[in-house]
């Protein structure tokens, strides 16, 4: 598809985006399109609340605890970040509010930028769409993915849009080699019975099928 297409609003006008790099021209260049991931203050005001809350406890007086309050802010955000920089972490908040966390490692060139102090991955969108020599290309579904570069703000272009992805519905673009490596989320959300029993059987069956389907499957011959 090469014409402008219609794609849903996905939030807001984003500011202070850096406009797109043309400098030279990239034959391999994939333009990708979505709604980045906003960086969201690590300690909201509700956290800072029970912090003085529990500085007052101690017997700490309120002129004492502006600067004490900085610096707990400070540290919070120095172990998280030390901590989520050394992997993905996939979380969840259970039923007594514990969360639940599971690092997963990925295979991504990440050591020689660890030992420069950079990090591979620079951000996160929810990608909708993409341009590929010249022409315009939707997803089937929304693809979530951490991407080697930050985004960006879109340009119109003559027809006013940039295969339709305007920022007025709160798009930017990625501007990645195809040989680049990104990481890719593919999620779901059904029920058990959707994604686990018919996902593993030939066609929709009744329930006491089920067992004797999956025990006359056949089975692959080994080595």
């Amino acid at each position: 598809m090469s014409d402008c297409c219609s794609p849903p609003g996905v939030g807001d006008e984003l500011q202070g985006l850096l406009d797109p790099s043309y400098d030279s021209y990239n034959p391999s260049e994939v333009r990708l399109y979505g709604r980045p991931a906003l960086r969201n203050i690590v300690v909201d005001q509700e956290d800072t609340q029970r912090i003085v809350e529990e500085l007052k406890r101690a017997g700490l007086k309120d002129e004492g605890t502006g600067n004490i309050l900085k610096t707990a802010e400070k540290i919070i955000e120095s172990i998280l970040v030390n901590v989520h920089s050394k992997q993905i972490i996939l979380r969840a908040v259970d039923s007594k509010g514990n969360v639940v966390t599971l690092p997963v490692n990925v295979n991504i060139p990440s050591e020689n930028y660890r030992k420069n102090k950079k990090h591979y991955i620079k951000s996160i969108g929810v990608i909708y769409g993409y341009a590929y020599e010249g022409h315009c290309y939707k997803l089937p579904k929304p693809q979530i993915m951490y991407l080697p570069s930050e985004p960006r703000a879109i340009l119109g272009s003559d027809c006013g849009c940039d295969c339709g992805y305007v920022p007025e519905l709160g798009y930017a673009v990625w501007q990645v080699d195809k040989l680049e490596r990104v990481i890719a989320l593919d999620v779901r959300s059904d029920d058990v019975k959707t994604l686990i029993l018919e996902e593993n059987t030939p066609g929709n069956r009744s329930p006491m099928a089920y067992a004797q389907t999956m025990a006359l499957a056949p089975q692959r011959h080994r080595d």
